[in-house]
C-alpha cells in the first residue's frame, strides 16, 4: 500500500493489490495521484484541501475501489 497525509488525521491509501492502472484517479486528481514510467500508481506525500477533494472524487471513481479516504473530512470515515 503507499500512503499520504492531508493533515493531522486524514490519510489516503492505495491498495496496489487492486489497482490496474487504470488513470481515472490520475485523471481526476492530477496533483495527487500520478502513474510512474515503470507503470506503479505514485501518490503525493501532502495535500492541500482541494487535493483532498479531487482525491476523494478519484477514490470514488476508482472502478477497483483501490483507494480510500479515511479521516477528518473523508468519505470513509470509520
Amino acid at each position: 500500500m503507499i500512503f499520504g497525509s492531508v493533515r493531522r488525521g486524514t490519510r489516503i491509501s492505495v491498495d496496489n493489490e487492486r489497482c490496474e492502472i487504470f488513470g481515472f484517479c490520475e485523471m481526476e486528481a492530477p496533483a495527487t495521484f500520478k502513474i510512474g514510467p515503470d507503470g506503479k500508481l505514485r501518490i503525493r506525500r501532502m495535500v492541500d484541501r482541494d487535493g483532498l477533494d479531487q482525491a476523494i472524487s478519484a477514490a470514488r471513481l476508482c472502478p477497483k475501489q483501490a483507494i480510500r479516504v479515511k479521516g477528518e473530512g473523508a468519505y470513509d470515515d470509520e
